[in-house]
């Protein structure tokens, strides 16, 4: 059966703690902030009305998680007891001092059991941004978007490896500019291969097994997840994040960020920084078709080429003709199944030359089928809005993922499960959110309105 605290009541019990609780703590201005009643309508659904004994209070147990993720306390066991010590955590609560803290083990069900996993934060998190963007805090023009990694809950030690079959399917889309080019040069078209199966070996943890095996910072790997972040250039609020295994790249799922962002604001953004890690053609089409402006870090690859012979530094005199810096011509010669136009010099003609990797073999120009994307990507990285964005991305993001690590405890995932992981991963994106947001309005109160256009009355 449903129970919970009354307004009067809250109020009652906080008298207790009038003269030791810290009136200048984050949770006080977290508490004015929050609107509860609201929120504990959300809550309704998950209890029965009339039958059972008194449950304990909902919104008791999603302040004691609250507690949990702005402290960055490491499980609900040590949050327990620490509320239990604390005054101003009692005073948050709005509990009398005779009354008993919730066990830690009511908490985990209450969480895992009676909400049943991150829907209901989901929920929350949109209802948050839906009023932050009301009062004007949040700006479409700039975003900002990157990847982290969370170490998993599980030791990198055990680990358990299986061959699993893999689909590998044909781009159509690519086989058909690769089709295009071909006939218009004279060339037999491609026959679509289909789906090839292969086998890949697969290393998973048998305590965690969403976790995916990663060595971005260990050399034999460890298990992680990654966390993506979409964060707006105004204040740097978290407006989208994700969680997926560590072998899963931002750049595909970047896009369907992005739409589930216009879903929630009506618009995309009008330009987003991006590293290294998004520099993929598929993405940049999906950015410009959807008119975003795109700064995206240069990936440098390693490449055998001559410092003085390289790709960038042969001249386009026609559409199938190259020039190499000595001035020998490349003509066309075909388009490769991978997606390169190939280009090469009369025979013999790279003989002698000092930018020659090896004598007697002429060499090969290969063009992407996308490098119209690339080139248009290096123009917006040149540009002068570029070179602004290269500034932004460090300052938001990357500052943003500190926070969360240093102050909330997002450096490790506590629990298990790529669910439970997206569950800590919202509430701490909620905190985040609800402490910028506390501090904005404090501003507001001495008249200094950091907001990005006038807010009009009726809104």
């Amino acid at each position: 059966m449903l129970f919970s605290y009354s307004s009067q009541e809250v109020a009652q019990n906080r008298e207790f703690y009038l003269k030791g609780y810290d009136a200048k703590h984050g949770l006080v201005s977290l508490d004015s902030l929050m609107n509860w009643h609201h929120l504990f309508q959300n809550l309704k659904k998950y209890y029965p009305k009339s039958n059972g004994r008194p449950s304990a209070d909902p919104i008791i147990l999603v302040k004691i998680l609250m507690i949990q993720s702005l402290e960055g306390f490491r499980s609900v066991r040590s949050t327990c007891k620490q509320v239990s010590q604390n005054m101003t955590y009692r005073w948050f609560l709005g509990i009398s001092p005779f009354t008993c803290i919730p066990h830690h083990s009511t908490i985990s069900k209450f969480l895992w059991k009676r909400l049943g996993g991150p829907h209901f934060w989901r929920k929350l998190f949109g209802e948050q941004l839906k009023m932050i963007h009301r009062e004007g805090f949040l700006s479409h023009e700039t975003w900002v978007a990157d990847e982290t990694e969370l170490k998993a809950n599980a030791n990198k030690r055990i680990r358990q490896s299986e061959y699993i079959e893999r689909v590998i399917e044909e781009n159509e889309e690519d086989l058909k500019q690769i089709n295009h080019f071909r006939k218009r040069n004279g060339k037999k078209p491609l026959k679509p291969k289909g789906s090839k199966m292969i086998l890949k070996r697969k290393n998973w943890s048998p305590v965690d097994p969403d976790a995916a095996l990663s060595v971005k910072h260990e050399k034999r790997g460890r298990f992680a997840y990654f966390e993506h972040r979409i964060v707006d250039s105004l204040h740097n609020f978290i407006i989208g994040t994700e969680v997926t295994a560590a072998n899963v790249p931002g750049h595909k799922i970047l896009l369907s960020q992005l739409d589930s962002l216009q879903d929630l604001f009506g618009r995309y953004c009008g330009e987003i920084a991006l590293d290294s890690g998004y520099y993929q053609a598929r993405l940049a089409k999906g950015l410009f078709e959807r008119s975003i402006f795109a700064y995206i870090s240069y990936r440098r690859t390693h490449s055998k080429e001559h410092p003085q012979c390289r790709r960038t530094q042969f001249q386009r005199v026609k559409e199938n003709l190259y020039s190499c810096p000595c001035g020998v011509p490349f003509y066309y010669q075909t388009t490769t199944r991978q997606g390169y136009h190939e280009f090469k010099p009369p025979k013999g003609s790279c003989d002698g030359c000092p930018f020659a990797k090896k004598q007697g073999e002429d060499r090969i120009l290969r063009i992407s089928i996308h490098q119209e994307t690339y080139d248009n990507l290096h123009k917006q990285r040149l540009s002068t809005r570029g070179k602004i964005l290269r500034s932004v991305r460090p300052a938001t993001v990357e500052l943003s993922f500190a926070h969360s690590k240093e102050l909330h405890g997002l450096r490790y995932a506590r629990y298990r499960g790529v669910q439970k992981v997206k569950t800590q991963v919202l509430m701490t994106a909620i905190i985040q959110n609800l402490k910028k947001w506390a501090k904005l309005r404090s501003l507001q109160k001495i008249g200094l309105h950091l907001t990005y256009k006038i807010i009009e009355d009726s809104v």
